[in-house]
């Protein structure tokens, strides 16, 4: 069965005069109009803005659930910058090594990327097909039933891959935060609906729930 992703639409920003208040920083601020597809991560992407300081400046937390047509409000487009000067070569990407923020995965992989949003997940869980077994031996309860906040396991005798769930629907598809969705390695929402079953992604679909 050949599989519909949701495409990103072209964002439309409604230019107001608004101001946030961050701390004790007063910035500027405009809306942003969410399209299908979109996650804080995706926002805040666009606006350099971090995608958790994104969640609180709405009054949401990072695994809210956001829908087309919602308004965020995100910081003013950043100024293009100066390339009238010279720049130097840019620098060869570095091998991904375990972040310096608790998260013990290696930076952009589907394990760092669930990580990030359940940080109450194990450190030392391994590949994504190892996390539903390991899980379940630290007492961890692992079932076939997605529900919100559980991270969904593809179990196939290999890597494996593992994905945060952030919405489920009543005809049981559901829509996850995940990183290393075809080899894009940041945290988003790639997929949109979709049947986790028969989804693409090889492997013994499994649930690990938060105690």
């Amino acid at each position: 069965m050949k599989n519909h992703f949701f495409k990103k639409a072209a964002f439309t920003v409604a230019a107001t005069a608004a101001t946030v208040v961050l701390g004790n920083e007063i910035t500027s601020a405009d809306t942003y109009t969410l399209q299908e597809g979109d996650s804080f991560f995706s926002v805040a992407q666009k606006y350099n803005m971090d995608a958790y300081e994104l969640a609180a400046l709405n009054g949401k937390e990072i695994t809210s659930l956001i829908l087309p047509g919602q308004t965020l409000t995100v910081n003013s487009p950043a100024a293009p910058a100066d390339t009238s000067q010279t720049q130097a070569p840019a620098a060869a990407p570095a091998e991904a090594a375990p972040a310096e923020d608790g998260n013990t995965y290696p930076v952009g992989q589907c394990t760092w990327g669930v990580k990030e949003v359940a940080s109450w997940a194990g450190d030392w869980w391994g590949n994504g097909g190892d996390w539903a077994a390991s899980a379940a031996a630290q007492g961890y309860s692992v079932g076939n039933t997605p529900a919100v906040g559980s991270i969904i396991c593809w179990t196939d005798g290999g890597y494996g891959h593992v994905a945060y769930v952030t919405a489920v629907g009543e005809d049981g598809r559901i829509q996850v935060l995940e990183s290393n969705y075809k080899d894009q390695q940041w945290l988003d929402n790639y997929r949109g609906w979709f049947d986790p079953n028969n989804s693409g992604t090889p492997g013994t679909v499994s649930y690990i729930y938060a105690n």
